[in-house]
């Protein structure tokens, strides 16, 4: 009978301790989605989007098949929810600067969350052009 109790007390201890990394983890992990109307955006090169949560991090967007300017107006289309989380959720456009209502699809190919502190250091990249 002690046998039994220690032994269920030494499983209810180790229960305990993985579970306490595994929250840490979680807290130190950046949010997986942005949520879609309150986000800012950065065009860090001709691929890619810095889309920023509120102040929790925020996601790489990277696509193709349209060519970024930091001059663009991007166009969000939600699908579902407005949370933006993988490439489906989404359908982005651009609308160029001085051509009135042309959109110009673009395929999101990948949604990377990244942490707060990511977030402020590529937000003080300049814009890149990538088909020197």
């Amino acid at each position: 009978m002690i046998v039994a109790a220690g032994l269920v007390g030494g499983l209810m201890a180790m229960a305990f301790i993985p579970m306490n990394s595994q929250a840490e983890d979680v807290k130190k992990a950046p949010p997986r989605c942005v949520n879609g109307p309150g986000i800012d955006t950065t065009v860090l090169d001709q691929e890619t989007i810095l889309a920023e949560g509120a102040g929790r991090g925020g996601v790489l967007i990277k696509v193709d098949g349209c060519r970024l300017t930091p001059f663009d107006i991007l166009v969000f289309e939600y699908r579902g929810s407005v949370q933006i989380c993988d490439p489906l959720d989404v359908q982005l456009s651009v609308r160029q600067s001085g051509v009135g209502g042309f959109k110009t699809p673009c395929f999101v190919q990948s949604v990377t969350p990244v942490s707060a502190e990511e977030v402020k250091t590529l937000r003080k990249q300049k814009y890149q052009r990538t088909d020197r």
